[in-house]
């Protein structure tokens, strides 16, 4: 099974199997900037350097593998160096497979849908179908500023989208009202003339873009079933099959 980069480490390490994660106790190292109750409760240095440098871990950095790295590494694991740089090896090739698989993903999603849009603040989950159209591997909505989907990703700016096959998670920002945007009134008009007519130039409105960080997706191959999952945080891709 090849490596998910979405959920490792700047170490290289994966929090979803540690105790204190899965108890709760600990949110996670990526979840809570670095923070990790086992280890560094006050920080990471690692993850702290890691954001320094723009990559989100050691292995892709240009200055791996620095002295400072395997003099702190080493306290841990004997052969952390070695595990990184077979990590940094094998997101390479996963980078190269999402260069090769991604303008397939854009061409089977589409230029629009209806998608069902979730959102969750204090607690609570709400979802509800929403008329999106795909623009430069973003999507876009629209909706009223009081109602409860603007107000929760207020708070919380984490969302999913679903439609036919596809999941997509990503980070939403409310921007302002449709008219302002040629872009996306072109787009709706073209997909969705009837609520652009209605909705769009209505003061209220606002336009919702959400910038994917993960899709993936089933499917089937003479009948056996697999998955395809696509990490824009680091653009790599990897297929499992079930």
């Amino acid at each position: 099974m090849n490596t998910d980069f979405y959920e490792l480490t700047p170490c290289g390490g994966n929090c979803t199997g540690c105790e204190h994660f899965c108890s709760g106790e600990c949110k996670g190292c990526i979840q809570s900037g670095g923070k990790c109750v086992k280890m560094w409760d006050k920080g990471c240095d690692i993850y702290k350097c890691c954001q320094s440098h723009g990559v989100t871990f050691c292995g892709i950095c240009g200055e791996f593998p620095c002295k400072w790295l395997k003099e702190t590494i080493c306290r841990w694991e004997e052969k952390g160096i070695e595990r990184l740089q077979s990590l940094g090896e094998e997101h390479k090739k996963q980078h190269m497979d999402f260069e090769e698989n991604i303008s397939r993903l854009w061409k089977s999603m589409g230029s629009h849908g209806v998608m069902t849009l979730s959102t969750c603040a204090r607690g609570r989950v709400s979802s509800r179908p929403m008329s999106v159209v795909v623009i430069d591997g973003k999507f876009y909505c629209q909706t009223d500023i009081s109602y409860l989907k603007c107000i929760q990703i207020r708070e919380n700016l984490n969302v999913a989208l679903c439609v036919k096959n596809f999941s997509i998670e990503g980070k939403c920002q409310i921007l302002e009202e449709p008219v302002k945007y040629d872009f996306f009134m072109r787009a709706m008009k073209k997909h969705y003339l009837p609520a652009a007519l209605r909705y769009s130039s209505l003061p209220s409105e606002r336009v919702l873009e959400i910038t994917p960080s993960l899709i993936y997706l089933w499917d089937y191959h003479s009948g056996k079933p697999y998955m395809e999952f696509f990490e824009f945080r680091n653009n790599t891709y990897r297929k499992e099959w079930k």
